[in-house]
């Protein structure tokens, strides 16, 4: 099958999942995360991860749909004779409190509380079902808000203890695996509601770009490779060019290629706004000096 395939790929590529690791899975019920709990079983024997835990967190913002996902995981998890842990945090009332959207509210809870079972529970890795689909809709969002080229790239199959194995997985081929394994999952309604730009882009833009061209999910991945590969290199530039402005000050910098400028001042300033490093690069060239003894070289 196409999706195992690709995970097998990735594996083998960057060993997402050492042997012997212990392993934190975000479960939603929906079909993204059900294809990962499938996978990750079906390729025990050769991934050789040791032990699993299931987590749902039910944010408690649909009412009697989050009652009923809760139900399905419950469900999925004693039919396949998984250890699940459920998590409920009333998310609308923190975001009343804090004044701030429900989404970016529900994924600073769910992380916050994946990593401190991570903790409490000895394991190793937080494994999301994160997809191919989700990285494009991810970079679309941050092009059309405004973005330097970190943007683009988006997120990646591992960040910290974070893993995303169907990372190379196109949504159709998870929809495919799991019918085909003959399962069952769970809709969130409100991923429907083009009310929200990940919605507009998921149900209106791509589609229309597939149009285009049917394959655009893998000439983004070919792009981003090369992204990649660029800002490797300058990275490593950058660390350069900060030694030599740490030595010289706004001298040395004056003389820098404007990339390197930009990612002078997102480093020494520790913002990624481009309006904002430009308003600092003008400032620095009508007089203004460098914050010489903040540099953050990563």
């Amino acid at each position: 099958m196409s999706l195992l395939r690709k995970v097998v790929f990735l594996q083998r590529k960057l060993q997402l999942i050492p042997p012997g690791s212990s392993l934190l899975v975000a479960f939603s019920g929906g079909a993204d995360s059900v294809a990962l709990v499938l996978a990750l079983l079906e390729l025990k024997g050769f991934i050789g991860w040791k032990r699993i835990l299931l987590m749902h967190v039910n944010h408690m913002i649909r009412g009697g749909e989050a009652e009923r996902d809760e139900l399905f995981c419950r469900e999925f998890a004693q039919r396949h004779q998984l250890p699940l842990l459920v998590e409920r945090i009333d998310i609308p009332s923190i975001a009343e409190k804090k004044k701030e959207n429900l989404e970016s509210i529900a994924r600073e809870e769910r992380y916050r509380l994946l990593r401190e079972v991570k903790d409490r529970e000895g394991l190793d890795l937080i494994v999301t079902a994160h997809h191919l689909n989700d990285l494009v809709e991810t970079v679309l969002l941050w092009l059309v808000r405004g973005c330097g080229t970190e943007g683009l790239m988006g997120f990646d199959e591992r960040e910290g203890d974070v893993v995303r194995p169907l990372f190379l997985v196109k949504k159709e081929e998870i929809v495919a695996f799991v019918k085909g394994k003959g399962e069952s999952w769970v809709e969130d309604s409100t991923n429907m509601d083009v009310g929200y730009a990940r919605n507009r882009i998921r149900h209106r833009v791509i589609p229309e770009l597939k149009k285009i061209n049917p394959s655009f999910e893998e000439n983004f991945l070919r792009l981003r490779a090369l992204l990649k590969d660029e800002d490797s290199y300058l990275r490593e530039k950058t660390k350069e060019a900060l030694a030599l402005v740490q030595q010289e000050g706004r001298k040395a910098f004056l003389k820098l290629h404007p990339a390197l400028q930009r990612r002078v001042v997102m480093e020494i300033y520790g913002v990624r706004n481009f309006r904002l490093v430009e308003q600092i690069i003008n400032s620095i060239k009508k007089g203004e000096e460098l914050k010489t003894a903040q540099y953050r070289i990563s």
